[in-house]
C-alpha cells in the first residue's frame, strides 16, 4: 500500500474507488438523491411554520417520518435483498418523484398542511428500502480493497449534501415558494433514476435464483412469484446478526451513537442559548464545525476503514464522538466548544466509513440490506429515546450533567464492544487472506475470463468443495438449477434420456451453467464417472457477480451454446 493521502489512488486509497465506472454512476445517483432530501427538509419546515405558526406541526412531521424508519426499515432491507436492486431503486426514485410532484401541486392548490405531511411520510416510506439497497449495492460494484474508499467518498458526498441541500432549499424558497422547492426535489429523483440506468446490475433478486422463478419479463413477476414471507426474511436477518458477534457489537455501538445524536438535537440548542449566549441560529454554526472536522479527516478515512484494525478504529471513533460531547459540560466558551465539535466531526467521519465497511464485510452478501434495515430501525428508536430523555435529564440534573451522561454512554459503550470488534476484524482478515489462492485459481479458468476482481472475490466467498463417489448423480435432468460446478479432480459426464452421453468434464472445466444463466430446469443429468471433487458456486452469486460478462460472447457463452445445441437447439439463439 502507498502512503496515506488524497493523492493515493492505489487499492485502499481515498481515490481507489474511482476506478470502478459503475460505482461512479451509483455515487452520482446517491449524491443527487441525498441533496434533494436535504433540500425538501428546509422547504417543509418553512411551509409548516408559515402556514401554521406552530413548531408542533414541525415536530409532528419529524416524528412521523422517523417512525416510518422504526417500523419499516427491517422490511425495507428485505425488499432491497429480495429484488433486483437497480430496478428497485429506479422504481423508488420514480415513486418519490411522483410524491414530491404531488406535494408541489397540493401547496399551489392551497391544500391543508396535513396532506403535505402525509405525502412526506409516504416519501420516507419509499426512502427506507432505497437506503438499504444503496448500502448493499456498493460491495457489488467495488472490489474489497476499495470498499472503504467508496464508503469514504459516499460519506464526503453526504457531508456536502448536508450543507448544499439546505442552502439550495433556502435559496429556492426565498426566490420562489416552497412548492417550487418540492418541484426541484422531484426533479432530483428523476435525475437519480436516470443515472442508475448507467450503473448496471447492482445485485439483489434472490427471488430469481431457482428455476421456475420470475424471468426477465418484469419486476412485477418477481414479486408475484416470491415464495417466502417478508417476516421470515426479517427473522433471517436477525439470525444473521445473532450469529455474528461483530454485527451485534456494531449495532450496540450505533445504537449508543444515535442515542447521543437524538439528545444533541435538543441539547445543542440549549448550549447555544444558555451556555454560549448565542441565538438558536448558532446551532447551524455548531453543525458546520462538525462538518469541517469530518471533511478534514475524509482523505484519510478510506485508509483507516480498509485497515485490518478497523474494528478497533470504529470503537475509537465512538470515543472521539462521545468524549468531546461529555467535555462540553465543562467548556463554556465559543472557541473551545467549536473545537470539541470539530473533533466530534472527525470521529463521526471515521465511524461512518468504518461502520458501513465492516457491516458490508461481515454480513452475508444476500443479507446486507436486511442487516442494515434492522440497524436503521433500532437506531431510529434510540435516536427518539435520546431526544425524549435529554430534556428530562436537563430538568432533573441540569444541562452540564445531561451533557456528561449522554457523552459517557457512548464512551462506555464503545469501550465495552471494542474487544469484540477488534477480534472479528482480525478474523475476517485471516479468512480473506485464505481466499487469495482460490481467487487466483478462479482467475485462470476460462469461464471467468471477463470477471472483475470484485466478482471473483464474491464467487470465492460463496463457493464450497463437494466430493462425489463414482456413479453418483450431481443432479438429474429436469431438476431446478441452483448451482454451477467447477471440476477439481476426477471426471463427470453429462447425459440426457434422448441423446445418451453428451460430454465429459475434466479438471478445470465446468457444468451447470445453462440452467443457472437461463434460469431454466437442468437440460441434462450429470454424474461422476470416477471419484471426483468440484467447487460448488451458488447460482445467484454467480449471476450477480458476472452480470456484465453474461451479456457477452466469450468462452462461457460459446461452451453454453454448444451444449445447448445438443439438447435444445431451438433455444440457442433465443
Amino acid at each position: 500500500m502507498g502512503a496515506v493521502g488524497v493523492s493515493d489512488d492505489k487499492a485502499g486509497g481515498f481515490r481507489g474507488a474511482w476506478r470502478h465506472r459503475r460505482w461512479r454512476w451509483l455515487l452520482g445517483s446517491y449524491a443527487v438523491s441525498m441533496t434533494g432530501d436535504f433540500l425538501y427538509a428546509v422547504a417543509l419546515v418553512v411551509l409548516l411554520i408559515d402556514d401554521t405558526g406552530s413548531a408542533g406541526w414541525v415536530a409532528a412531521a419529524a416524528v412521523l417520518r422517523i417512525l416510518a424508519y422504526v417500523v419499516l426499515s427491517p422490511f425495507g432491507g428485505v425488499v432491497a435483498d429480495r429484488y433486483d436492486r437497480r430496478r428497485l431503486m429506479m422504481t423508488l426514485d420514480i415513486g418519490r418523484f411522483v410524491v414530491m410532484l404531488a406535494v408541489a401541486i397540493v401547496i399551489w392548490a392551497g391544500g391543508h398542511v396535513a396532506v403535505v405531511i402525509v405525502l412526506t411520510v409516504m416519501n420516507s416510506v419509499l426512502t427506507v428500502p432505497y437506503r438499504a439497497a444503496a448500502v448493499a449495492a456498493t460491495p457489488h460494484v467495488v472490489a474489497e480493497d476499495d470498499l472503504a474508499a467508496a464508503n469514504a467518498a459516499e460519506s464526503v458526498i453526504a457531508q456536502f449534501a448536508f450543507f448544499v441541500g439546505p442552502a439550495l432549499g433556502a435559496l429556492v424558497v426565498a426566490a420562489t415558494d416552497p412548492g417550487f422547492a418540492f418541484l426541484v426535489n422531484a426533479l432530483t429523483f428523476l435525475l437519480s433514476a436516470g443515472l442508475l440506468v448507467r450503473a448496471g446490475a447492482l445485485g439483489g433478486g434472490r427471488a430469481n435464483t431457482a428455476a421456475g422463478a420470475a424471468d426477465e419479463a418484469g419486476f412485477e413477476e418477481e414479486i408475484s412469484e416470491e415464495a417466502s414471507s417478508m417476516w421470515a426474511d426479517v427473522v433471517d436477518g436477525g439470525r444473521e446478526v445473532r450469529r455474528s458477534p461483530g454485527l451485534l457489537a456494531l449495532m450496540v455501538l450505533t445504537s449508543a451513537l444515535l442515542f447521543q445524536v437524538g439528545a444533541e438535537n435538543v441539547l445543542h440548542v440549549l448550549i447555544a442559548k444558555d451556555v454560549l449566549g448565542k441565538g438558536a441560529d448558532w446551532v447551524g454554526v455548531m453543525a458546520a464545525a462538525m462538518g469541517v472536522g469530518g471533511l478534514l479527516i475524509a482523505p484519510f478515512a478510506a485508509r483507516l476503514g480498509a485497515s485490518r484494525f478497523a474494528g478497533l478504529l470504529v470503537a475509537t471513533a465512538g470515543v472521539l464522538i462521545g468524549a468531546p460531547f461529555a467535555l462540553l459540560s465543562v467548556v463554556h466558551s465559543a472557541g473551545p466548544t467549536l473545537l470539541l465539535l470539530g473533533v466530534q466531526g472527525v470521529g463521526g467521519m471515521i465511524f461512518e466509513v468504518t461502520f458501513i465497511t465492516l457491516l458490508q464485510r461481515w454480513a452475508r452478501e444476500d443479507a446486507i440490506a436486511r442487516v442494515f434495515g434492522l440497524n436503521d430501525s433500532l437506531t431510529a428508536v434510540t435516536e427518539i429515546a435520546g431526544a425524549v430523555l435529554a430534556p428530562i435529564l436537563v430538568v432533573a440534573a441540569g444541562l452540564d450533567v445531561a451533557l456528561a451522561v449522554v457523552g459517557l454512554v457512548l464512551v462506555i459503550g464503545a469501550a465495552a464492544v471494542a474487544p469484540v470488534l477488534h477480534r472479528e476484524a482480525m478474523l475476517f482478515e485471516q479468512r480473506r487472506r485464505g481466499l487469495l489462492p482460490i481467487i487466483e485459481q478462479l482467475r485462470e479458468l476460462g469461464i471467468f475470463e471477463d470477471a472483475s476482481s470484485s466478482a471473483l472475490e464474491r464467487i470465492a466467498r460463496s463457493l464450497h468443495d463437494a466430493t462425489f463417489a463414482a456413479g453418483t448423480h450431481v443432479f438429474a435432468e429436469g431438476d431446478a438449477a441452483d448451482n454451477l460446478y467447477v471440476v477439481r479432480s476426477g471426471e463427470f459426464v453429462a447425459e440426457s434420456a434422448a441423446a445418451g452421453v453428451l460430454s465429459t468434464m475434466r479438471v478445470g472445466e465446468w457444468f451447470g451453467e445453462i440452467g443457472v444463466i437461463r434460469r431454466m430446469p437442468r437440460t441434462a443429468a450429470v454424474r461422476a464417472t470416477t471419484d471426483a471433487t468440484a467447487w460448488v458456486i451458488d447460482g445467484q452469486t454467480f449471476r450477480g457477480a458476472l452480470a456484465g460478462p453474461l451479456q457477452g460472447q466469450g468462452l462461457l457463452h460459446g461452451t453454453m451454446s454448444t451444449r445447448l445445441a445438443r439438447t435444445h437447439p431451438d433455444l440457442v439463439n433465443s
